[in-house]
């Protein structure tokens, strides 16, 4: 979620400065090939193309940008992996980790590319983490749920997930203490509105997405005449992966909920 990794100390890399856009485009594309987020190694192996035990598993020898940044050293990608991270690009998710991830900023960045320097000297300081997201996701799943509602195994998965809801914690995080996927999340999110819930997860989607491309696809939703996933994915499966789309179609059914539409005006 929050970019609140501690750097360790890195030694100077002394570079001509040269533009790099076209390599963060690289970057930035091929983590949403590779639906994001990626360990950091893992993903300098997959641009500079070497052919590991670990890549072979994934099947990522297949993918079309691997290999793409073979043109350069991995000293090169270590370098603008860190600056993209400064620059706010790029996220490590889940906080304290060495998986790489984009932001919003990150995805602005991807739908119209700019200048992007890199130069002869980087540094980084330590960043202190923020606990506050971890300290409710504990609380809210310590809290005592009502004996009525806790018939069955799914019932209790939902009821948890309302509570975190409503205390506003990352439906990631949520995940990850669960056990769970992030797509059964989703899956047990979109039964709970199917079943009338109107559920507000823009706290959720404005801080990993951000509102700009919330409203992209809600504007797509809306003037769309079905909001099946297949066509969105067809629209803008180049810039969002699927849990994204299915983050922003959850919002525009909640929408739809509180303007007094049926779910069933338009096609799933």
């Amino acid at each position: 979620m929050r970019n609140c990794t501690i750097f360790a100390p890195r030694k100077r890399l002394y570079l001509i400065l040269m533009e790099a856009k076209e390599s963060l485009v690289t970057i930035l594309k091929a983590l949403v090939e590779l639906h994001e987020p990626v360990p950091r190694q893992l993903f300098s192996d997959f641009l500079t193309g070497k052919e590991t035990p670990e890549l072979d598993k994934m099947q990522w020898f297949e993918k079309e940008l691997f290999g793409s940044g073979d043109n350069h050293s991995e000293e090169y990608w270590s370098t603008l992996f860190d600056k993209a991270l400064e620059a706010g690009f790029l996220k490590n998710k889940p906080a304290k980790s060495s998986n790489l991830a984009l932001t919003p900023a990150g995805k602005k960045f991807l739908r119209k590319p700019t200048s992007f320097t890199i130069g002869e000297e980087n540094e980084y300081s330590d960043i202190t983490p923020d606990n506050r997201i971890e300290s409710l996701l504990q609380s809210a799943l310590e809290e005592k749920l009502p004996a009525e509602l806790t018939a069955s195994p799914k019932t209790k998965q939902q009821i948890k997930l309302i509570h975190a809801i409503d205390r506003k914690i990352a439906l990631d995080d949520f995940a990850e203490s669960e056990s769970l996927g992030l797509d059964e999340v989703l899956e047990d999110l979109e039964n709970l509105i199917h079943q009338g819930r109107a559920l507000d997860i823009t706290y959720f989607t404005d801080e990993v997405m951000g509102p700009e491309c919330i409203e992209e696809l809600l504007d797509y939703f809306y003037q769309s005449p079905t909001d099946s996933l297949e066509e969105a994915m067809k629209e803008y499966g180049d810039v969002y992966n699927i849990e994204e789309i299915r983050l922003a179609r959850i919002v525009f059914r909640v929408q739809n909920m509180k303007n007094g539409i049926s779910g069933s005006e338009k096609n799933k």
